[in-house]
């Protein structure tokens, strides 16, 4: 973007978005907003990425909302969210859902039908904590830090990926005790209690997080779709349902060319070329 408050870059298959406001600990602002939802969607559409990392430069992941957003005039937040409005319609569509619009609450990261991984640098609190709990898979350096300090600034958490989706990854009591103490945990402790996979050193976070991009992302992209698919809709779907949803996108990938060419590349004792198709 042209302010470079968050960067998109490309590299073997992976697009990386950055949060580059160092300055403010990369503190997110309503434009920010907007350009990353723009980024997620290009990230989604475009057919030669097969994962995303995200993460952020300098000493800091994202110290979350910008603070001084906050607190405005009913009249002040009218014209900015006029503005947002604005520069979202100027930068184009969000990227189509790959779940139905009655399971999950509209988070752009979850319907993103591609492996996402959170390559944590730092500080990771606030909304963007919630952004890290929102990815598929969440890598650490040792510098990382977490914390859901919204109570401890008066408010609910923003998005509500921390009160829908941390008690499924670190149980019920630990993400109630993070939420309302708004303990800050360090690397050691989120990797200790399941919030994150690994923990490397700074200098090796993002070789660990492209790793793992192509580790998620060898397989056929209708069947790791169908996967995350399923599997956030899951968390909403009666179990009837689910069993539905999964009967349906295994008539789709069983029939698709993808699913030949695996069969193909298994009896042949090759490595897959696969099409999307």
């Amino acid at each position: 973007m042209a302010d470079e408050k968050i960067l998109y870059t490309k590299e073997d298959g992976v697009a990386i978005i950055t949060f580059n406001r160092p300055e403010k600990m990369n503190a997110i602002d309503n434009d920010m907003q907007v350009d990353f939802r723009q980024m997620l969607a290009e990230a989604a559409a475009d057919e030669e990425v097969k994962a995303i990392i995200i993460t952020g430069n300098g000493r800091a992941f994202s110290a979350g909302t910008d603070v001084s957003a906050l607190g405005r005039t009913q009249e002040e937040s009218d014209a900015a969210r006029q503005a947002s409005a604005e520069r979202q319609r100027r930068t184009g569509e969000q990227p189509t859902p790959p779940i139905p619009e009655s399971s999950l609450p509209n988070w752009p990261i979850v319907r993103i039908p591609k492996p996402t991984i959170a390559a944590v640098n730092g500080a990771a609190v606030g909304m963007a904590a919630e952004f890290v709990a929102l990815c598929d898979i969440r890598i650490a350096s040792e510098n990382a830090r977490f914390g859901w300090v919204f109570s401890m600034r008066g408010l609910a958490p923003d998005i509500g990926a921390g009160p829908y989706l941390l008690p499924y990854l670190v149980g019920l009591s630990r993400a109630l005790e993070l939420m309302y103490s708004g303990e800050i945990i360090d690397a050691r402790e989120a990797e200790r209690i399941g919030l994150v996979t690994k923990v490397v050193p700074p200098e090796e976070l993002m070789t660990a997080a492209k790793e793992m991009a192509a580790k998620v992302s060898q397989g056929a992209p209708l069947a790791l779709k169908a996967v995350k698919e399923l599997t956030y809709g899951s968390l909403e779907w009666p179990p009837n349902v689910h069993l539905g949803e999964t009967h349906q996108r295994f008539r789709s990938t069983n029939t698709s060319e993808d699913c030949r060419e695996g069969i193909r590349s298994f009896l042949e004792k090759r490595a897959p070329v696969w099409k999307g198709k």
